[in-house]
């Protein structure tokens, strides 16, 4: 097995619970799926899937972390339900590329926005302000700009029932970045 290959499996078993779960349970079938020899299935296999699940959680634990840093308002007012909702979450979707913080807090604030939806999450308005927040993050790409968002509730003051209007906009790639809300 190639070093490209060994990373790739080892990045499976830390990454995805449900092939980390059947690979422990039964490497040899495993490692037959993948193609692997005895030899190498065996090597994987002495792994201990306790250190296994540890440093595949702590993999959560930062990629919660760094959400919580780019959803602020959405982690405080959902508490501890917000590391619950992650960890549903994270077993979804995993990030790639070079912005996966932050693609990674866009797909779990539209994870929410539909848990939100189908489960009446709790307070009714937090679905406008997972959306708010996405906005924002949306924004953070280069150049000119311009995004509309229709909210039910007025989540910069009291969070009352109103409809409002937030809007941003950066009219270059070198201007500063608006945001009014009405």
């Amino acid at each position: 097995m190639g070093l490209a290959q060994t990373q790739q499996v080892l990045a499976q078993l830390y990454t995805n619970t449900e092939f980390r779960g059947r690979f422990f349970a039964n490497p040899q079938a495993v490692g037959v799926e993948l193609g692997l020899s005895d030899d190498e299935v065996q090597k994987l296999a002495e792994v201990s899937s306790q250190e296994v699940n540890i440093f595949a959680n702590s993999l959560k634990w930062k990629r919660l972390g760094e959400i919580r840093e780019l959803l602020p308002r959405t982690a405080k007012v959902l508490g501890k339900n917000f590391n619950t909702l992650f960890w549903r979450y994270a077993e979804t979707y995993l990030p790639t590329g070079i912005k996966k913080h932050r693609d990674d807090a866009i797909a779990f604030a539209n994870f929410m926005i539909k848990v939100a939806q189908n489960e009446n999450l709790e307070p009714a308005w937090i679905g406008d302000l997972v959306r708010y927040e996405k906005i924002w993050l949306l924004t953070y790409e280069p150049g000119v700009c311009l995004k509309f968002c229709w909210l039910r509730y007025a989540i910069h003051r009291d969070f009352t029932a109103k409809p409002t209007l937030a809007i941003w906009w950066r009219w270059s790639g070198r201007s500063q970045l608006r945001h009014i809300i009405l």
